[in-house]
């Protein structure tokens, strides 16, 4: 009964086309944008999670400022500049008095000119460290070595620079122990770092590395370190906070009900960031998907209506053969599930052709989430229903008589 219902409902779509298309494409514009957006949302899910916060696990950072407190609110974020700077003592300060801290580096960097001989790049990034940054993050070496303590101690002008930076102004030589200028001064490379994948699409090989103290007799002093503390497990990350939070309200003087003129953070905040942007994102989709999704089964139900009106007589017949009322009501509802299903599935399909296409143009990955394929059925097949019902059972009203008489 089903598939007669299916076969004789396909039968009917398919000598009306173009009506069937453009009765459904609220419904395939609808999913299709759900599809889309799950697909583009989840597979940005996972890169947060795998990429971007990944380069932090573990790793609680002691900042002056946090840039994304701007997105979550604007007047802390406008408090937090006049946040006084972090300077190499509180490094020292963290690495004497909190007990959770495996490692404790510094970071600070600044945008400038590399260039060797009548070679040069501009916007490099030009980042201060202690000689400890690679147990930190991962980063395997093409040729040469990392710089030592001793050479962040001596205050060397030695450099790792990263692999596009070797691979422009080295094309044709060894880059080790050759002399780049940052700004006026000489330094020495000492290492290459072999090539790192981007991230978003933002190039992670346009960097050099220096001696934290070589960098400040470049730099100066004036611009706020950012402190980066390793701590011994995941499980310990709560505690680390915490324990850096306290250490630094002291060594700043604040009172109890003082706020904390510093900024304490973790992957964990960046991927909760994430998250409540993503959700609002598919509250917005929901809201839109189902006014598509109304308006897809408005016209539904008015095209089933024409239908109806059309078939009066093959009703009128069907039922003087001996049809029941079920019978009508199922056909002409087996209709409108078919043809909300038949939008349902051409919304998938241009849903998932579209986060194919954005992922091939742009970095966003993409994912295809079985959920959501399911999700989208499952919501035209009830939107058919739902629309269908009113048609259908007027349909199944008809008395046959007045039927026949109809032309």
């Amino acid at each position: 009964m089903l598939f007669e219902g299916i076969r004789l409902a396909l039968a009917s779509i398919w000598s009306q086309k173009l009506r069937t298309f453009l009765t459904v494409l609220a419904n395939i514009v609808a999913v299709s944008s759900v599809i889309a957006v799950v697909s583009i949302v989840g597979g940005m899910d996972t890169y947060v999670r795998e990429k971007v916060a990944g380069e932090g696990t573990g790793i609680v950072t002691l900042k002056r400022v946090d840039q994304l407190r701007i997105l979550s609110s604007l007047d802390e974020f406008i408090k937090s500049l006049r946040n006084p700077r972090l300077t190499l003592q509180d490094v020292d300060y963290i690495r004497a008095h909190v007990t959770h801290a495996r490692l404790v580096d510094a970071l600070v960097t600044q945008s400038s000119r590399v260039a060797y001989r009548k070679r040069y790049l501009d916007g490099i990034n030009i980042q201060g460290r202690y000689a400890d940054y690679p147990l930190l993050r991962d980063l395997p070496l093409d040729a040469g070595r990392h710089f030592s303590r001793l050479e962040v101690q001596a205050k060397s002008n030695v450099v790792v620079i990263g692999w596009d930076v070797a691979r422009n102004l080295f094309p044709d030589e060894d880059p080790l122990d050759k002399m780049v200028k940052i700004g006026r001064r000489p330094f020495r490379v000492v290492g290459v770092v072999e090539e790192q994948p981007n991230i978003l699409g933002r190039n992670q090989n346009r960097f050099l590395v220096t001696p934290i103290t070589s960098f400040q007799k470049v730099y100066g002093t004036r611009s706020s370190v950012n402190i980066l503390i390793q701590t011994p497990s995941l499980e310990t990350i709560q505690e680390t906070v915490d324990e850096v939070t306290a250490h630094m309200r002291i060594r700043h003087q604040l009172r109890p009900g003082d706020r904390n003129d510093f900024e304490v953070t973790t992957a964990d905040a960046l991927v909760s960031l994430w998250k409540g942007i993503s959700s609002s994102i598919f509250l917005v989709l929901i809201v839109i998907t189902s006014i598509s999704l109304v308006i897809g089964g408005i016209v539904i139900m008015n095209i089933m209506l024409v239908s109806v009106t059309e078939r009066t007589r093959e009703i009128g017949i069907r039922k003087a053969l001996g049809a029941k009322r079920t019978d009508v009501l199922w056909q002409m509802l087996v209709e409108s599930m078919t043809l909300s299903s038949i939008g349902g599935v051409l919304g998938i399909t241009v849903g998932f052709g579209v986060a194919s296409v954005v992922g091939l143009l742009s970095p966003l990955p993409y994912t295809i989430e079985p959920w959501a394929i399911v999700a989208g059925l499952v919501v035209t097949l009830a939107t058919g229903i739902f629309f269908g019902i009113y048609p259908a059972n007027k349909a199944a009203q008809l008395d046959p008589i007045e039927a026949l008489r109809h032309e």
